[in-house]
């Protein structure tokens, strides 16, 4: 689907339109992307969400500006989210395949050094659908202060600025 305008059933559009909130509200936006933490109920405080602002249901149909800024801008996240996080490495993982959020997304999830096994990888999807069968599996609040500290270390360093 190549449409521009936003879908009043598709969860991501809602959430770019800050009709669902998410803990510590926007962490980065331009003119093209959007980053917050993932919505309620957390699965592990630090998972972040990258998604476009206009409604894009395949990679191949972002525009040629959506694309070129793709790579540094995660690029930057990844970095800010090593510089508070200090993970053993942030998975990128894009499917879109949940009921009303065809829109596709990125999921940005560090991997610490203590994640079992049996947790990493595709796997640690397994954590989401945990949380979404009960509740959050980490303090709101700690999900809140990590969103903070990654739009602390964005804004410190600006785009194309090298650490």
């Amino acid at each position: 689907m190549n449409d521009t305008e936003p879908d009043a059933s598709c969860g991501t559009c809602r959430a770019n339109r800050g009709e669902l909130s998410a803990p510590g509200g926007v962490i980065y936006e331009d003119a093209l992307w959007r980053l917050e933490h993932i919505l309620a109920p957390i699965p592990m405080a630090g998972w972040l969400v990258l998604k476009p602002l206009r409604h894009v249901e395949a990679l191949a149909d972002l525009s040629g500006d959506e694309a070129a800024a793709f790579g540094p801008l995660v690029r930057r996240i990844t970095r800010a989210m090593d510089a508070v996080m200090q993970p053993t490495k942030v998975y990128l993982c894009q499917f879109s395949e949940a009921e009303h959020f065809a829109h596709i997304h990125f999921h940005l999830i560090p991997r610490r050094g203590d994640t079992p096994p049996e947790q990493r990888g595709p796997a640690v999807f397994a954590l989401l659908s945990a949380a979404r069968a009960g509740n959050d599996l980490a303090p709101v609040v700690e999900a809140e202060r990590l969103a903070a500290a990654v739009r602390s270390r964005l804004l410190s360093q600006p785009e194309g600025e090298e650490s």
